[in-house]
């Protein structure tokens, strides 16, 4: 007979034996997930995810379904394995309405390998957590009168509590009180300052002036919003789509060639690239994916604003579109007159004469003061672009017979003339 230890035993035996014969088997390829990663962010991504249909399906699982040697043949030509009459190659390519997939004939077998043993271990998460988006983000720098504020108070404050000693020592020798007991309280060095009607009336006097100044620079600085940083809505990086893509600025941006205002740039226009790119790709500086394979939250927020479904890459019908409330960062007061067309057409400038660096930027700053002073010097130092230059085609000859080859700056025709910005 069998003891109750010896059951349990021989059940955990046979338990053991069923799960090993019944439980489903990985297929080993031998590969480095790690290369595998690359190969497939170059050659598999486009079309491919490793946990949702894309353009074609979910590549997880697929080393469950097919054998190592017709996934080989599949992806180094799956035309070729189709024209043999491969009954799952047919099944694939009509499931997909004859969607025809690239061939990779320039892949080794380890290579493919590789990119299997990528779909089998996936994605591992990096430990800790943080910004992984490698990209450069300034730091700005507001200014900050603090300093100058309390210097100018503290100077203040001195200034009149050595006034009111002083008129109060006055008041106690005019009641008859003994001038040496006034010193003496005072103290020898203290009284004989205040006293002393030269020393009170320069003290006064350099220290109003110097109040003053602090004052005026305060005050020239409101309204002047340099380095000013708002937080927007998306996270859009201008390092990523002007500097590393070079996305020309004018194209986003298109009302600035023909139209007083630059223009926001509409949700379609970002859509025209992101119906096809939803940032499930973006890595971080280790190589690994920074969303974990899924859509970046930011471009998501396009979609939901739009109406956009990405799963089945289709326009949702009778959506009420919600617009994207960017927050203005350049913003000239009400009494200015800019117009974007004239300089970027007739004046040839390029938006970073203005806008600073901003292909650099990870998020868009203020980066000019846009004071009244700051565009006069612009003027005066700005020399005109006549050459391919059809706008001064006509004004040319008059200019250059008027000044005699002298340096022709925006000043020299009309740019310093009140009426051009303040009509």
């Amino acid at each position: 007979m069998y003891t109750t230890s010896k059951f349990r035993k021989l059940s955990a035996l046979l338990a053991v034996f069923v799960f090993l014969f019944s439980a489903p088997t990985l297929q080993a390829f031998e590969g480095d997930a790690k290369n595998g990663k690359k190969l497939f962010k170059s050659n598999c991504a486009s079309c491919h995810k490793l946990d949702k249909k894309l353009v074609g399906p979910a590549l997880t699982g697929v080393t469950d379904k097919y054998s190592e040697e017709w996934l080989t043949k599949w992806i180094r030509n799956n035309a070729e394995l189709r024209a043999s009459g491969d009954e799952d190659a047919i099944a694939i390519f009509e499931e997909y309405n004859g969607s025809v997939m690239s061939s990779f004939p320039t892949l080794s077998d380890q290579d493919i390998f590789d990119i299997l043993q990528y779909t089998i271990e996936g994605d591992v998460k990096p430990a800790g957590t943080g910004d992984l988006a490698g990209g450069t983000t300034v730091v700005v720098e507001s200014k900050d009168y603090s300093k100058q504020i309390t210097l100018g108070l503290g100077l203040l404050l001195f200034v009149m509590v050595m006034l009111l000693t002083r008129m109060k020592n006055t008041l106690r020798l005019v009641q008859g009180e003994d001038p040496v007991s006034i010193l003496d309280e005072a103290g020898w060095f203290w009284g004989r300052l205040i006293n002393n009607k030269g020393f009170v009336t320069v003290a006064t006097i350099v220290v109003t002036v110097l109040f003053l100044n602090q004052a005026y620079w305060w005050m020239s600085g409101i309204g002047v919003e340099q380095n000013y940083q708002p937080e927007q809505p998306i996270a859009f990086s201008h390092a990523l789509h002007a500097g590393e893509n070079e996305i020309d600025c004018n194209y986003c941006h298109s009302s600035a060639r023909h139209s007083k205002h630059s223009g926001i740039p509409s949700a379609n226009v970002c859509m025209n690239c992101h119906m096809y790119v939803d940032g499930s790709e973006i890595t971080d500086v280790s190589g690994n994916l920074k969303y974990d394979g899924e859509g970046s939250p930011e471009i998501a927020k396009i979609y939901a604003a739009i109406g956009w479904d990405s799963e089945n890459r289709e326009y949702l019908e009778n959506y009420e579109e919600q617009p994207i409330k960017w927050v203005r960062i350049h913003n000239l007061p009400d009494l200015v007159y800019f117009n974007h067309s004239q300089h970027v057409n007739a004046g040839q400038l390029e938006c970073q004469e203005c806008h600073g660096p901003v292909e650099t930027m990870e998020e868009m700053y203020q980066y000019s003061e846009l004071t009244m002073g700051w565009c006069i010097n612009c003027h005066r130092e700005t020399e005109v672009q006549f050459e391919k230059n059809g706008y001064y085609q006509d004004f040319h000859e008059e200019l250059t017979e008027k000044y005699h080859g002298e340096k022709i700056t925006a000043a020299k025709i009309g740019g310093l003339e009140c009426g051009k910005c303040h009509y």
